[in-house]
């Protein structure tokens, strides 16, 4: 659009597209409630004010106006559908705009995967914008399908306009010690002005310093007020998350006040079809500040125009002239249920669906199956025992942190074997990227399972196989069927597939809807309850097991990591 042709409807001399008439407008900028009309000329807002005339004319009777919302973060692979469905099921939800970093398939895909995910959602009715993710691979700590160089970033980012800046900078050890390839990347994006997304938990004092000197001004890590106090106080923007495990919410929103609440933004991270199904998006988030108690201007001002400001989204996030015409309709601000939600000034979705299906764009991947390794057997599984007591990774439910316990390992004929009266079951990383077998096993507590076993080829970031279970048998089966699929969730019990999901989509996504990926979710989690598993979702916990990046013992295919000493570590102590 050029800007002379939209001069005389904000005039007034020509008739709107479409006159919005009878609003309650919720303004971020002034915080206050405005009655008025809002006339849109083609994908923009032509003007608030006493506005009559429109080609089409709709009356809302007083419903209010919101922009529409923004996820400030998220890995649109961990919804496990592709960009598309993603699209479909968050917009009726209120979500017009979504800042996504797509480290997942980059690192099983490289470039290729995020050329993918670019032009796979061209044209579609979700502002999709992309941070270039920095960690490919996250670590030298394990096997990962790609490597993307700051060369390679290079002339990417000059061919791809939605590319916003560079993704969450994990690495943070590189960083603070000034490794020259981590600051290399960061330079490059720095000089271009574009924004830095930080991943640093835990971390205070002068190393937290010296991260955010590098550039890095967000960070959607915090789990505590105090922790988010801190880094908000040294300048960085804080992305309050609520995903499918990462539940922060909660305990961060007593963070927000009159005074703060301009650098704090809300984002999803990791989020699974189910719930978002069967709880929201990011109006999820708005309802549960709102019924916490935060004012629900503040709280849709966090999930609008702070995201927008902080990313230089310098068209979105907010109702006024000139401003992309992605709006919300409901009918109260303290429910926030989205009636309506119109994209580019069309109305694209009512009541929760989609007026009219988003096409499908086919955008040909040279390999979608990345899987390489041979079929797994018995022996890769065995773990000789020696005197002495074991590590053991200890899973929490609702964290994305793993703890370390040393326990005395149960033995028999030799071997280490798995303890369900103990709760301590046997768990195996494989790299999927090895045409030879590249194994680590180790084990783990806290998940309760009692029967069978679960393999998955979903593991931050590298995205290895995973497998956990009570016994080798059934770890064999559910792993090998992963193996078969080119990816997917598996569940297995008495040597037999139980339940499964399968994703061709690089191992990360599936080609289904994203109400047929919820319903087998569902089955899965139902199947994980009935053999005993405790944790809510012990996939989404499994996908984190290998992140060496995240306190405090992981594994990987090359073994036992204590992130904290960033080393490998032995199973058996003093070893």
């Amino acid at each position: 659009m050029n800007i002379i042709d939209i001069l005389p409807v904000a005039r007034g001399l020509k008739e709107a597209d479409v006159l919005m008439k009878n609003c309650r407008i919720v303004n971020v900028f002034s915080g206050e409630i405005e009655q008025g009309n809002i006339a849109l000329f083609r994908k923009r807002i032509a003007g608030i004010g006493n506005y009559t005339k429109g080609k089409e004319i709709i009356d809302l009777k007083g419903a209010y106006v919101v922009p529409g919302l923004i996820d400030a973060h998220l890995h649109i692979e961990s919804s496990m559908v592709s960009p598309i469905e993603f699209a479909r099921t968050v917009l009726p939800r209120g979500t017009t705009t979504a800042i996504a970093d797509p480290h997942e398939i980059a690192n099983v895909l490289g470039l290729a995967g995020v050329e993918y995910m670019l032009r796979s959602t061209e044209g579609i009715p979700l502002n999709l914008y992309i941070m270039l993710p920095s960690s490919v691979p996250a670590t030298d700590k394990e096997t990962s399908g790609a490597n993307v160089s700051v060369m390679d970033m290079i002339g990417f980012v000059e061919k791809h306009p939605r590319v916003l800046g560079l993704g969450e900078v994990m690495n943070y050890p590189a960083v603070i010690s000034g490794d020259r390839d981590a600051i290399a990347k960061i330079e490059l994006f720095r000089h271009k002005y574009k924004k830095i997304d930080g991943h640093i938990p835990g971390i205070t004092g002068k190393d937290l310093n010296a991260y955010i000197c590098a550039f890095i001004r967000s960070d959607h890590e915090c789990t505590s007020v105090e922790e988010a106090k801190e880094k908000l106080a040294r300048g960085m923007h804080i992305l309050i998350r609520e995903g499918s495990v990462a539940r922060n919410l909660d305990a961060l929103l007593p963070l927000i006040n009159k005074h703060n609440y301009p650098f704090i933004s809300f984002c999803t991270d990791d989020k699974h079809p189910n719930d978002i199904i069967a709880e929201g998006h990011i109006d999820y988030m708005v309802r549960r500040a709102i019924d916490f108690g935060i004012d629900p201007v503040t709280a849709i001002r966090m999930a609008t125009i702070n995201t927008a400001m902080h990313y230089n989204l310098r068209s979105m996030g907010a109702i006024a002239p000139g401003y992309k015409a992605d709006l919300l309709v409901v009918d109260n601000l303290n429910d926030f249920k989205v009636n309506m939600v119109f994209k580019d000034s069309k109305l694209v979705a009512v009541d929760g669906k989609m007026i009219d299906e988003i096409k499908r764009k086919i955008y040909p991947v040279e390999r979608l199956n990345t899987f390489l390794t041979p079929k797994l057997t018995l022996d890769d599984l065995r773990v000789p025992s020696i005197p002495g007591r074991m590590r053991v990774i200890e899973l929490f439910g609702n964290e994305v942190l793993t703890g370390e316990k040393f326990m005395e390992p149960k033995t028999g004929n030799g071997e280490v074997v798995a303890d369900t009266e103990r709760d301590v079951l046997k768990i195996a990383s494989i790299s999927r990227y090895n045409k030879k077998k590249s194994i680590s096993v180790a084990f783990a507590t806290g998940s309760g399972l009692k029967k069978g076993a679960v393999a998955t080829s979903v593991g931050h970031d590298a995205h290895n196989m995973s497998v956990l279970g009570t016994n080798d048998e059934d770890m064999l089966v559910a792993a090998n069927r992963v193996i078969d699929l080119g990816g997917g969730l598996v569940i297995a019990c008495d040597e037999r597939v139980i339940a499964e999901l399968p994703l061709p989509i690089a191992g990360l996504m599936s080609d289904l809807s994203s109400e047929e990926v919820a319903e087998r979710l569902g089955t899965l989690k139902r199947v994980l309850k009935d053999l005993g598993c405790t944790i809510p979702d012990l996939f989404m916990t499994m996908s984190f097991i290998q992140l060496a990046v995240i306190p405090k013992l992981k594994l990987t295919n090359m073994g036992l990591v204590d992130v904290t000493k960033n080393q490998f570590v032995p199973l058996f102590e003093g070893r």
